[in-house]
């Protein structure tokens, strides 16, 4: 019996060990009391952006090409899918360039669930080899029907399917290339900026009832002197409309209003991801793609119904890469705990991640690494913070680095949704953290 107890005791506390290597109670210690906080506001207090004055009318260029491989590829979305069966509508890489005859600026958007950050990297270090200077805003639509097998770490290759190089350097090769085919292609434009309000089709997923959204269409529009024309539309709502176990490859709704946009006097479309953490659509009945086909007709007819202000014909514009500070992560496994950095680096991959800025003329463009939640956006006042200096703020998703949800900091405590547990990897305040940073941004010298 006493050898028995023994054993017993010494296979408890090797238990005991092994859960105390693996796991941790969640740090709640207030944002101002950390130390990535402090750090991060001391960075953009000395902020200094690069500003290229204007020195000739605006040219804005553009191009896209297909991304939608000759062979069966994983997808990414709702569930591990090792293959896609059917082709809906091809996928796109989208490319506009911006160029005040100082710098070169481009936005780069995919028919993807995020923008891969193997890609964004590959990309940015092309770019450093050959001695070009362009800034690159990048988003994805946030589509869930598209494809996967971009993500070479441990849970990417078991959500996202094994990685497929080639694709992945194709994509890589044909964004260089399209960044000069936009620039080639430039021609002097004027620019304007829309917004339009289409929160009777957008809801809080976490709190149906009494959840604020943000529901505005965004978007930037582009006339060139050959009077062709660009539209640039941001919305909040999820492009989750195909089923989560079908096989089908779709750019979803965003897909459907770009092809709208092109069909009623537009020659180029583009969509990116806005503010979509916490937020999804609603108000659009039928099967799937009838579903999609109705958003992509509706949100497309507002947009190009929506008021516009024009830009100057000539204005700076101001770029910046802000490389965020991150604590450790806090991948919550129960209301209290985590499990430990080490095990969250050796699966999914250190926190990094970066805002992107760029301005132009009095209009603020925005990129975060994550699902950024809108009802963040209305709570803080945001869009009033940015009105009172003379601004216009656009904040989009998924830039190219991927660091999880951020929702409403109230939410943290209240639930189990997948928004605050699973995918939520940075633990509670970040909500105050992201509307921190972005507040010191619009108040700074851009």
């Amino acid at each position: 019996m006493k050898k028995y107890t023994k054993w017993t005791i010494y296979g408890l506390v090797i238990l005991i060990l092994i859960g105390i290597s693996l796991i941790a109670p969640i740090d709640n210690t207030p944002l101002e009391e950390q130390l990535f906080y402090q750090t991060m506001m001391k960075r953009l207090d000395t902020l200094k952006p690069i500003v290229h004055n204007g020195t000739s009318k605006t040219k804005v260029g553009w191009s896209k090409f297909n991304i939608t491989p000759n062979y069966s590829m994983p997808m990414a979305g709702y569930t591990p899918k090792d293959k896609f069966e059917t082709i809906h509508d091809s996928v796109y890489c989208r490319v506009l360039s911006i160029d005040n005859g100082s710098s070169f600026n481009f936005i780069v958007t995919a028919d993807l669930m995020l923008f891969p950050p193997v890609i964004k990297d590959k990309v940015t270090e092309e770019l450093k080899r050959q001695k070009k200077n362009y800034f690159v805003h990048f988003s994805a639509t946030h589509t869930h029907s598209s494809l996967g097998g971009w993500d070479k770490s441990l849970v990417g290759r078991i959500a996202l399917g094994s990685y497929h190089k080639e694709w992945v350097d194709k994509v890589t090769q044909d964004i260089i290339l399209h960044l000069e085919k936009a620039i080639s292609t430039s021609l002097p434009s004027s620019i304007h900026y829309l917004e339009t309000d289409a929160a009777e089709f957008v809801e809080n997923r976490l709190d149906r009832t009494n959840g604020k959204v943000d529901g505005k269409l965004r978007g930037l529009k582009f006339i060139r002197e050959d009077s062709s024309k660009a539209m640039v539309v941001t919305y909040s709502g999820h492009a989750t409309t195909v089923g989560l176990l079908n096989r089908i490859i779709s750019g979803d709704y965003p897909t459907a209003l770009t092809n709208h946009l092109e069909k009623n006097g537009f020659d180029f479309g583009m969509f990116m991801a806005g503010m979509v953490g916490s937020h999804r659509l609603k108000g659009f009945d039928g099967e799937e793609f009838e579903r999609i086909e109705k958003t992509g007709q509706v949100l497309s007819e507002k947009i190009i119904k929506a008021d516009s202000q024009q830009l100057a014909d000539s204005f700076s514009i101001s770029s910046a890469h802000i490389p965020i500070k991150f604590g450790a992560s806090q991948l919550r496994i129960a209301n209290n705990w985590k499990v430990r950095d080490w095990i969250f680096r050796s699966s999914i991959g250190k926190l990094q991640g970066e805002l992107t800025v760029l301005q132009i003329g009095n209009i603020v463009l925005i990129g975060t690494p994550c699902d950024f939640s809108g009802e963040i956006f209305v709570d803080e006042k945001i869009d009033s913070l940015a009105s009172t200096f003379g601004k216009k703020v656009i904040i989009t998703s998924f830039n190219g680095n991927y660091t999880g949800y951020v929702t409403a900091d109230q939410y943290y405590n209240k639930g189990e949704e997948e928004e605050v547990m699973a995918l939520n990897w940075v633990g509670p305040y970040f909500g105050e953290y992201y509307s921190d940073m972005i507040r010191q941004i619009l108040t700074s010298n851009f």
